[in-house]
């Protein structure tokens, strides 16, 4: 079997269906072509995107001019993945013909694994897209809240920023008076962010056990989904995919890179004379500020200065807030490093926007603040410090010392005693601050074998 064969088994061929829609705006057929492929397409695709069980299945068949639940899209009322393929019909809109492809659930978050491998057959998908993306038709169950901030970025860091100008969003599972005044009032901000995103394009996609194939409801709706489709200029190509990927793979490797690193090397800190310096300026022996306990900074000793490079080019996350006396301020870190949000340990790549509360320090105390925005930046240089206590005050953010492995700090804590109490008697230093220290070296190799281990364990169980 030749690798394109290999590729070819997570795509269907087209199906093939008898039946049509005909109004006065717009025609839809399918067309008898069995020798027509995804890997070999002709024609421009149409791509349906969306989390199992939004609907994806339901809108393909309503715009084949089937009845939701019984048209060649398999479709099931459960939230059981159902779709497990890419799955393409030839479609005509107007006079122009079109690949409409249903895919499984991508942004499903239970399972990375399982998301990275579908992530892959969508790769797959658009490589055999020779005449590229005419849309893509995000699919919204209404009644989820499923936190969509997080999937916009999953659907940017994939395809990247253009495919966002190429986007539709279809909305499922609405009321009928939704769907009849085609109006949905209450959206949440998340929601109303993601419309915003795509230029405010968007449809309901009728539900089917309230309305049949040949209600005007749904006739309008389908006519609505096909001028929006139609009005897109230019296709969504390989060479925009490529190059989307090339930088993703860039990115990838400069967070590899600065996996097991913390801070910007400009990021401030306190020390217990009360000076601010820039985290880049701190050595071993120094006592930094560590926390507030009423009313009184508390300081620790730095005792390792664990990571650190000038030059490495490194991700970071910028988390942006405002104090309730209106001064705006943000920290940069690293996304795997761990971070107090909403009073617990976390991973700041976890941080969402409006929900997130960070702990500031106002004067001599810290305070809960919402997070306004958390976005990516790159810079060259990082810098990981330890402190006694396992807890920094970075930027006048409340931040533990560590990163990558789980948050759980006190066991973090409990397993560098060893490390403390050596540097009690002997003053640890690193002389090639871009590799860890060997003891944190091998508590790093420890952790990696366990979460290997684990990861085949669920692969298993799967």
């Amino acid at each position: 079997m030749t690798q394109t064969d290999n590729n070819n088994q997570n795509i269907k061929t087209p199906l093939i269906v008898d039946n049509s829609i005909n109004d006065d705006d717009s025609t839809i057929n399918i067309i008898d072509d069995h020798n027509t492929s995804v890997a070999s397409t002709r024609y421009p695709a149409i791509v349906l995107l969306g989390h199992t069980g939004s609907g994806k299945s339901t809108l393909g068949n309503w715009l084949l001019g089937n009845y939701g639940c019984e048209g060649p899209f398999e479709s099931d009322s459960s939230c059981e993945p159902v779709t497990t393929q890419c799955q393409p019909a030839i479609i005509k809109i107007h006079d122009r013909i079109f690949e409409l492809i249903d895919t499984p659930g991508v942004f499903d978050t239970e399972a990375d694994i399982m998301r990275e491998e579908t992530l892959e057959k969508i790769a797959d998908l658009i490589y055999h897209c020779s005449y590229g993306i005419q849309a893509i038709i995000f699919v919204v169950d209404i009644t989820q809240r499923q936190p969509f901030k997080n999937t916009m970025r999953i659907i940017q860091g994939f395809l990247g920023e253009a495919a966002l100008d190429h986007m539709i969003v279809a909305f499922t599972h609405a009321t009928k008076d939704q769907t009849e005044r085609d109006q949905i009032l209450n959206l949440t901000r998340e929601m109303k962010d993601l419309l915003s995103s795509v230029n405010n394009r968007w449809l309901i996609s009728p539900n089917p056990d309230i309305f049949r194939e040949d209600n005007e409801v749904v006739l309008n709706n389908m006519v609505k989904a096909k001028k929006m489709v139609d009005e897109f200029q230019n296709a969504y190509t390989t060479a925009t995919f490529n190059k989307v990927r090339d930088a993703a793979d860039k990115r990838a490797e400069a967070l590899r890179a600065a996996k097991y690193s913390c801070f910007k090397l400009d990021t401030k800190v306190i020390l217990e004379n009360k000076k601010v310096v820039p985290m880049s300026l701190v050595r071993v022996g120094d006592r930094v500020c560590c926390g507030a306990i009423n009313g009184k900074l508390k300081f620790s000793e730095v005792y390792l200065i664990a990571h650190y490079s000038s030059e490495r080019m490194t991700e970071f996350l910028k988390v942006e807030f405002t104090t309730p006396d209106g001064i705006k301020g943000s920290l940069l870190l690293t996304p795997e490093h761990h971070i107090i949000i909403n009073n617990n340990f976390d991973y700041a790549k976890n941080i969402c926007p409006y929900t997130s509360k960070i702990q500031v320090l106002i004067g001599t105390q810290l305070v809960q603040v919402h997070v306004e925005d958390v976005s990516t930046e790159y810079h060259k240089g990082y810098i990981s410090i330890f402190t006694r206590s396992g807890t920094i005050i970075a930027d006048n953010i409340l931040c533990s010392c560590y990163a990558m492995c789980p948050p759980y700090q006190n066991i973090i804590h409990f397993s560098l005693y060893p490390l403390q109490i050596f540097s009690v008697f002997k003053k640890l230093t690193n002389d090639n601050n871009e590799k860890i220290h060997p003891y944190l070296e091998f508590l790093k190799n420890r952790y990696e074998n366990i979460n290997g281990l684990l990861g085949k364990t669920r692969l298993l169980i799967k």
